[in-house]
């Protein structure tokens, strides 16, 4: 067995004890803090772009049970089941990217191995429980960074070099699919763009892979079961199987009712420290979209940086200068709106506005 599949784990997203989703994440370690990583989608019940609700209830997930391979001394690896919430009364108990338009589609849940945490079994006549226990009591969990490749320059080099139609693999819950143990499943990948020239001018990547619902969140790495890496013509060895974390598949582009070209989206691995790092939290569920009068008090706000040619130009169709104000306002509120409703507030407001204008000032 592929050891590193220990670092996967399986993800449940519910409203209460009524399940939304499935998905996928990896444990991840930061300066000895642990955290689940996985797709934003997953844990806001909504898209990444249009803001939408992916549930048809509408439903948003305020907890999530994480299947993850704990390891017992005394019974080997089993998978223990852990329920965290994703909200409090003030934020969402997960960290964001803290420049988050274009939408940063990767969220890192804090947790803490070593503090009471909700464990949920099944009992003899089918019901739920659960329990207050301390996760890693007696017992050991398994970050990414166990497998990696245990040379930080290696790494960075292979980051910066790897390059279209090399194999990655994605281990996830494709369809749910998993066994007794809640073995994920690996699929293989190949890189489809470039790794380093970005995707759109966001740090993303593309691969040509087979990737189904359920796998949002899985972590893309380069594998060697016999701890052979191949790189730049030379042969590292290693006493055990390496991986390397390329980043965090989020979903698939281009699908449609009649073709799915088998193309999925990969954030890459840069973001996650920078999410970690920031400590950003999300916003409650309710405060992610915002309303109407806080789009248009960031619109005018918006308009009071332009000269009166500046309102003029986003008056005037054929000037793309609407089109730079629209991207402004989605900066300005982290992308808590979406990009046509901002561009129809913006032509709406500039039609009459008469506020103060950047010549204006001090006057």
């Amino acid at each position: 067995m592929a050891a590193v599949s220990n670092s996967v784990v399986h993800l449940t997203m519910r409203f209460g004890s009524q399940v939304l989703a499935i998905g996928t994440g990896v444990i991840y370690e930061r300066e000895a803090k642990y955290c689940i990583v996985t797709a934003w989608h997953n844990v806001t019940g909504r898209h990444p772009e249009t803001l939408h609700y992916l549930s048809k209830t509408n439903g948003v997930p305020d907890n999530i049970v994480v299947s993850l391979a704990v390891n017992r001394p005394e019974i080997g690896v089993i998978r223990q089941h852990i329920t965290l919430p994703l909200a409090d009364e003030e934020k969402s108990l997960f960290y964001i990217h803290p420049k988050n338009w274009p939408r940063v589609d990767v969220v890192a849940i804090p947790f803490d191995p070593k503090a009471l945490n909700r464990f949920e079994y099944q009992t003899s006549i089918g019901t739920v429980q659960g329990v207050m226990s301390i996760l890693d009591s007696g017992g050991e969990i398994y970050s990414v960074q166990r497998y990696e490749v245990p040379n930080d320059d290696l790494r960075r080099q292979w980051l910066e070099s790897v390059d279209v139609t090399e194999e990655l693999f994605i281990p996830g819950y494709p369809q749910n699919v998993q066994d007794y143990y809640a073995q994920p499943v690996w699929k293989r990948a190949t890189i489809a763009s470039s790794v380093q020239l970005e995707w759109n001018g966001e740090r993303k990547f593309l691969v040509d892979s087979a990737s189904k619902s359920g796998m949002s969140g899985s972590p893309v790495l380069y594998y060697s079961p016999d701890g052979v890496m191949r790189f730049r013509g030379t042969n590292y060895r290693f006493d055990q199987e390496v991986a390397i974390l390329a980043g965090i598949y989020v979903g698939r582009l281009g699908v449609t009712k009649e073709a799915d070209p088998q193309i999925g989206t990969v954030w890459h691995l840069s973001v996650i420290d920078e999410i970690i790092d920031s400590e950003c939290f999300e916003r409650l569920p309710l405060d992610m979209e915002v309303s109407r009068g806080e789009l248009h008090k960031a619109v005018n706000d918006e308009f009071r940086t332009c000269s009166q040619g500046g309102i003029d130009n986003i008056r005037n169709p054929e000037m793309p200068s609407r089109f730079y104000v629209r991207n402004n306002v989605l900066e300005a509120l982290q992308g808590r709106a979406v990009p046509t409703e901002v561009l129809e507030a913006v032509l709406e407001l500039v039609e009459n506005y008469d506020g103060p204008l950047a010549s204006e000032e001090g006057d």
